[in-house]
């Protein structure tokens, strides 16, 4: 049974108030916006009431996080996508070329809206009968933090917010996931208290779901867990087992899947629908549709549309059957649009809802936790539960799901089961956050590496260092010690390798 969607008008104020966003951060437009004061949010204001700040913190997580820098240029150099443009702006970004200013723009909106609603809803949700507005608010905090410093490595953390001290200090990134691993702890106690008002009518994920919130709860400790399992100084089997202890409390099928739901039309579109419908030149990578077509995978043509013309008449439309799907190199040349296959309307459609925590991935976390505590036998169980729960999810057909997990060897007799793993999990995660972070730490799946005319040597590491923050925090940025332009993109994060 589908859950029960958010108020229709609710939802249309709220989406109206944000849907802008994606596509200012798309475009990297930061230059023409001033810095944003991390103590003020538009959309949240502080005077108000913590339930009332609830929607817009849910609003603002997923439009930028899910549609923002880090999900769609990591999406693109992992070439799940490409852009098919003249567009200089897309060339910079195809290229590894990012400036000052769209570095500010990702992270003046993590810091002065998502990071700064969350903190002050766990700082004003002090009375008894607020606690899960607290929890809910701490686990977006540390899941905020968790992504803002898997783009940047160290970030100001015990330091931000705290509009007296006018340079923050950084944090390692090992110091920041200590401390949201203890948030999400936190958080997971204060949800589950038998006291307290439920976020019943404020809540546009879970409608008020308690227990599906403490599900994701688990599943982000999982993943956080499992993310430190091959950093520098850690233990792998241990961090293994805390990932697994902490995913045996979450998600259960794709019915506790995190979806925003968009009701659509004209104020309450998917960001994606209304960024297509202006500019289409979000079109299918030529190595993910090849790595589809290679594997015979159902999903080509729920993922991407066919092309639209017949190459020798140049008029007649291919059946949604064809096997005509054609990707567009990234980096290269822009094509007719009739010639290369866009995203398909799963995802783009205007009412297509954004899942920011899935099943699938879950199970993919499992396996690989698997992986490294049991071996690849023990893997191979999740690793299918996995698969068949994205599929069932993009209402892949029963009969086909069957022939394709039946055609994927058992991992214990693959060479690799990693990379196995690894790579149907960049399939499943198809234009979310995941995949760069997963190809930074594993190196999976083999993207070719780097596009023609990149600026750097390959796939960037990591985002370099915002222009506000040169401009505001100098002293603090240089005693990182990273480099502060492009260079600065090709060193790891401390997780992935790296000494920061």
């Amino acid at each position: 049974m589908p859950r029960p969607m958010a108020n229709r008008h609710t939802m249309q104020r709220l989406v109206r108030a944000a849907r802008v966003l994606p596509l200012l951060l798309i475009l990297g437009v930061g230059a023409c916006q001033a810095f944003l004061d991390v103590n003020q949010n538009p959309n949240a204001p502080e005077n108000a009431a913590v339930d009332v700040r609830l929607p817009a913190l849910i609003t603002e997580f997923v439009h930028s996080t899910y549609y923002g820098e880090n999900a769609l240029w990591g999406a693109e150099w992992t070439q799940q996508f490409s852009f098919n443009s003249d567009n200089r702006s897309y060339s910079q970004v195809q290229r590894y070329e990012l400036s000052e200013t769209d570095a500010s723009t990702a992270w003046d909106y993590f810091y002065a809206r998502t990071g700064n609603t969350a903190y002050g809803i766990v700082r004003d949700a002090s009375a008894p009968a607020d606690v899960h507005y607290r929890g809910l608010g701490r686990m977006f905090y540390a899941w905020t933090f968790q992504i803002i410093t898997d783009l940047w490595g160290p970030v100001p953390y015990r330091e931000a917010f705290h509009p007296e001290i006018r340079e923050p200090a950084y944090d390692q990134q090992q110091t920041v996931y200590q401390a949201l691993l203890a948030q999400l702890d936190t958080a997971v106690t204060e949800l589950s208290s038998a006291t307290g008002r439920p976020p019943t009518g404020n809540d546009l994920l879970y409608s008020g779901d308690l227990s599906k919130w403490m599900k994701l709860a688990h599943l982000l400790q999982g993943r956080a867990q499992l993310r430190l399992a091959h950093a520098p100084g850690e233990d792998s089997v241990a961090r293994a087992n805390n990932a697994l202890a902490a995913l045996a409390g979450a998600f259960t099928g794709n019915g506790d899947d995190a979806d925003f739901i968009y009701p659509g039309g004209q104020d309450a579109r998917n960001p994606l629908y209304t960024f297509q419908e202006l500019r289409n030149q979000f079109v299918g990578s030529e190595y993910l549709i090849e790595m589809l077509k290679g594997r015979n995978d159902p999903r080509l043509p729920i993922m991407f549309t066919p092309i639209v013309y017949d190459s020798v008449r140049g008029t007649t439309r291919y059946p949604a059957t064809t096997t005509r799907y054609v990707g567009h190199p990234n980096g290269g040349a822009t094509l007719p649009d009739s010639t290369v296959s866009w995203i398909g309307p799963f995802f783009s459609n205007e009412n297509a809802p954004l899942s920011v925590a899935s099943y699938a991935d879950q199970k993919f976390t499992e396996a690989e936790a698997r992986l490294i505590m049991s071996g690849a036998a023990a893997a191979d169980v999740p690793y299918r539960a996995a698969i068949r729960a994205n599929m069932t999810k993009l209402r892949v057909d029963t009969a086909a799901i069957t022939a394709y997990l039946a055609a994927r060897p058992n991992l214990s007799a693959v060479t690799n089961p990693l990379e196995e793993i690894i790579t149907e999990k960049y399939i499943a995660n198809f234009l979310k956050v995941e995949p760069w972070d997963d190809w930074r730490r594993t190196g999976y799946p083999r993207i070719p590496n780097p596009v023609p005319n990149a600026v750097l040597p390959g796939i960037p590491q990591r985002i370099r260092t915002p222009g506000s923050e040169l401009s505001n925090n100098i002293n603090q940025v240089t005693a990182t010690g990273i480099p502060i332009g492009l260079e600065g993109m090709s060193i790891k994060v401390w997780w992935a390798g790296g000494s920061q």
